[in-house]
């Protein structure tokens, strides 16, 4: 991995109005795997593109071949517009990963997404409103207390390979709800779901071993 990631701008087109985005770019010294866009959790509890376990997961993914670009959603940090608590973040999701789609020194088309919390959720819709990503790992998606029935339709169409990522302590999603949203919406793989045993929503202390995990379901590389 490069020891610095670059700073770059992207510009989505919301229906409020056009806003730039703050992202950084991981680029491998030897870029041989798919691009990764990586989603963050809601900025109410401190959630940005700065997070340490996005930073593990992108220098994980980066570490074998991958390039990884963070974003914060419009509104977060220094990306402009306001935070629309999903409203408007599913085009924030679109726009980053045309940024990535676009790059000129991209060596394969494949293009995946992985999301923590809310990002994970904003993932997902972007699945279920057509983006074409060849895989998405949902780390801890907050399904308890939303509606996540609309994305049933869009997602059980997606082409992209899905995993899910929890805690069986989360206090956000517990197992049960997984599993009526994993019935809801069946998955391509058998095992398509980790539990991790003890953590919860915020997997503090757990953040190699998620990094390491993602990068795994995502590049499909053996344990």
């Amino acid at each position: 991995m490069r020891s610095k990631p670059l700073r770059v701008s992207i510009r989505s087109e919301r229906p409020s109005g056009t806003v730039g985005l703050d992202g950084r770019l991981h680029l491998p010294e030897l870029e041989t795997g798919p691009g990764v866009l990586l989603c963050h959790p809601h900025p109410a509890g401190g959630g940005c593109m700065d997070v340490l376990l996005l930073r593990r997961i992108a220098s994980e993914l980066s570490g074998n071949g991958s390039a990884v670009l963070r974003f914060d959603f419009g509104g977060v940090g220094a990306s402009g517009g306001t935070f629309t608590n999903g409203v408007e973040e599913t085009g924030d999701v679109a726009a980053a990963f045309a940024f990535m789609a676009d790059r000129e020194d991209r060596v394969t088309d494949d293009l995946c997404l992985a999301g923590w919390s809310f990002g994970a959720l904003m993932c997902l819709s972007a699945l279920a409103d057509g983006l074409e990503a060849r895989s998405c790992v949902a780390v801890a998606p907050p399904l308890d207390g939303v509606d996540w029935r609309p994305l049933a339709p869009g997602l059980s169409e997606s082409p992209a390979r899905r995993h899910y990522v929890i805690g069986d302590r989360d206090q956000f999603c517990s197992l049960g709800t997984l599993d009526e949203f994993t019935a809801a919406v069946p998955e391509k793989e058998p095992d398509a779901v980790t539990v991790l045993d003890g953590a919860d929503h915020f997997l503090f202390g757990r953040e190699e071993e998620v990094a390491a995990l993602v990068a795994r379901l995502t590049l499909g590389t053996d344990p």
